[in-house]
């Protein structure tokens, strides 16, 4: 299913995707799933149902040659297909969130459904962290949440590249790792996504232990 976690820093942005995903009836499960989707300016992920997400970044990056201002109308027509085709409740919340390359950075914005029937776009605030997830417990991660919004640190205040990686990937996989115990709708492997204004570097945690642990 769903358990996204994103980080919009002062001058850069991180974003965090489980690999689990399930049929619509959840008869079927994969745990091999890459949440994140290219584009040129950054990356794109979504929360719901992955057909609709699927399907509105294909439109999005062949019919609007990633014209980033129809991204919203792209959710929007996939998803009024997708409701011709199944009635689920998944299909209606489905939403996304990317990452675009700035003059001072990188940045986050949101595409969420509003009460309109349409979808409303927000940019997202420095040291905001998003939690996009489809079990609502986060009772065994809450105090981990915090330690990490407490310490959230520029990518300019680290020495490296290699330093500012490691700091969050050790507070992203203990999250993952926690959070997978009590969720069997997520997997406790995930891609994590790091970009800065000139930069992006993207890996896969498969998460067999926890380096916090060592």
């Amino acid at each position: 299913m769903t358990f996204i976690i994103s980080l919009q820093l002062q001058d850069s942005i991180i974003i965090a995707a489980d690999n689990r995903s399930a049929t619509i009836d959840y008869k079927t499960h994969s745990n091999k799933t890459s949440k994140l989707y290219a584009w040129n300016k950054g990356v794109i992920v979504g929360s719901g149902e992955v057909t609709v997400i699927s399907r509105a970044i294909e439109f999005f990056i062949k019919l609007s040659k990633s014209n980033i201002e129809d991204l919203p109308k792209c959710l929007k027509i996939s998803r009024l297909i997708r409701e011709l085709e199944h009635k689920h409740f998944q299909i209606n919340t489905t939403k996304l969130m990317y990452s675009q390359s700035t003059s001072s950075g990188a940045q986050l914005y949101t595409i969420q459904p509003d009460n309109n029937d349409d979808y409303l776009l927000k940019q997202c605030q420095i040291n905001e962290i998003i939690l996009w997830l489809f079990n609502p417990d986060i009772s065994h991660i809450r105090s981990d949440l915090k330690t990490l919004y407490d310490n959230l640190r520029p990518y300019y205040t680290f020495n490296n590249e290699k330093e500012w990686v490691d700091y969050y990937t050790k507070h992203l996989n203990l999250i993952f790792k926690k959070q997978s115990k009590i969720d069997h709708l997520m997997s406790s492997s995930f891609d994590i996504f790091f970009q800065t204004k000139d930069d992006y570097l993207h890996k896969h945690i498969s998460n067999q232990y926890t380096l916090l642990e060592q």
